[in-house]
């Protein structure tokens, strides 16, 4: 049974300091602190979804930690752009992180993690807290797209054809070891296809065409093998289903591994290329999506869209996580509709980049009820266009609109949102509203 918090108060034995750093380092901590206290709906969230882990029997075991000393240790680890391991430490080594996670005297606890909802709704919760205490402003509102990259490796086909054999002999072998009596004994020859993909690895861009043979020979030869393995795995799920064993690893990767097969099979011998939506980027990560969005620095990347939108204050007010592409003129209504029903009314400004723009008839459409429609048009103007974003409001929406990069890069290099670690898309989608989250209780302890 989870405890929702402790009223158990522990002496803050930590010496203070003459530093002006700690002391601003500790007093940031502090107003967090407050934040939450004065909001205990956000502590009633988290236990919601913590509850459901340990059993409901009052009669069970106490759980050691409460959902309230989770959320903070969260925050802790956000806040620091710390990995769960890193986390731990800092926090088990702190006096006054302990007392501020509420763990006094305890050991501290290993890893936790919310779901997306939730953090959707602890960051509702927390704007609506924002609002009633004046801290924010329905005036202005400016939005921009990112991209939340995922943990993987560039993928080509030889290396996806790697990844997929030696991830399936290793699951087929601690099958073999845990179930000796089981009829599935097989040699995998790993180094052998290895080679085969660092042939292709090495010589891929080759221009001289015996080399090009060799790598297309060496193609039949890879995908023939992981095509053996995956029969191989299939043969042994059978097995393992019909003496009542569960293998949800062989199950949840062979169809992945079958894709990357034909994707690799039709591109080499066919010549076909798939369209970017239909093509797998990763074993592991398969709800990865390709995303060009004609950056300099990166013309592709590898995760999904998100959107942020701001208030005057620079508080995020509403974000949204794509688990497939969407046009970002597609956007605005959703976000502004978001933005009423937080604050019962539309903003005066409106401020996006040019990526937003869909013809003048949405600009229009946005000016009957928003002051200031700060949007340039994609191409050409005519001269009342042209007058119409030579305007000192137009100009004044643009600038606002460009501190929405900096708040950007505020997330990627101080709230951990440049590269998810995260497995799987729940949690990657569960760690772009913490990120959030912890944004707005920083720069609410600055308003």
């Amino acid at each position: 049974m989870r405890t929702k918090s402790t009223k158990q108060q522990y002496f803050d034995f930590t010496p203070k300091s003459r530093l002006k750093v700690v002391n601003e380092y500790r007093a940031k901590y502090k107003l967090i602190s407050q934040l939450l206290d004065d909001n205990p709906g956000l502590v009633s969230l988290v236990h919601r979804d913590l509850a459901r882990m340990l059993s409901q029997s009052k009669y069970g075991r106490k759980s050691d930690y409460s959902s309230e000393s989770i959320l903070r240790s969260l925050i802790v680890m956000f806040v620091e752009q710390d990995s769960y391991r890193d986390v731990v430490i800092r926090i088990e080594n702190s006096e006054f992180l302990r007392n501020f996670t509420g763990l006094g005297v305890k050991p501290m606890m290993d890893y936790s993690f919310l779901s997306e909802k939730t953090w959707e709704t602890m960051n509702s919760v927390l704007a609506q807290y924002a609002k009633e205490q004046e801290k924010i402003s329905s005036e202005k509102m400016r939005m921009d797209t990112t991209v939340y990259e995922s943990n993987i490796h560039y993928p080509t086909d030889s290396s996806l054809l790697w990844d997929s054999f030696r991830t399936l002999s290793r699951l087929l072998r601690q099958v073999q070891q845990e179930l000796p009596h089981l009829p599935l004994n097989h040699r995998f020859h790993d180094k052998k296809v290895k080679k085969l993909a660092l042939f292709i690895t090495r010589h891929g861009s080759s221009n001289i065409k015996s080399k090009k043979r060799k790598v297309k020979s060496t193609y039949r030869k890879l995908i023939a093998r992981v095509d053996w393995i995956v029969g191989v795995a299939r043969n042994a799920l059978g097995v393992l289903e019909v003496n009542g064993y569960d293998a949800e690893l062989l199950a949840h990767y062979i169809p992945i591994i079958e894709k990357i097969i034909s994707q690799a099979d039709q591109r080499v011998f066919h010549g076909v290329k798939l369209p970017a939506d239909e093509k797998v980027y990763s074993l592991f990560e398969e709800h990865t999506e390709l995303l060009k969005r004609g950056k300099a620095g990166k013309p592709i990347e590898f995760g999904h869209k998100i959107l942020i939108a701001q208030t005057g204050e620079k508080f995020i007010h509403h974000y949204e996580v794509f688990p497939k592409r969407q046009e970002d003129k597609e956007l605005i209504k959703p976000a502004l509709k978001a933005h009423k029903q937080l604050f019962g009314t539309g903003p005066d400004v409106l401020a996006t980049d040019k990526g937003f723009y869909e013809n003048m008839e949405q600009v229009l459409k946005l000016e009957e009820n928003i002051t200031t429609v700060s949007i340039c048009k994609k191409g050409r103007r005519n001269q009342a266009e042209y007058e119409r974003e030579s305007t000192e409001e137009f100009k004044d929406g643009q600038r606002f609109r460009a501190g929405c990069e900096g708040s950007i890069s505020v997330l990627k290099r101080a709230f951990k949102l440049g590269r998810c670690l995260f497995k799987g898309y729940k949690n990657y989608a569960a760690s772009v509203g913490c990120a959030v989250f912890c944004h707005n209780l920083v720069l609410l302890t600055r308003l």
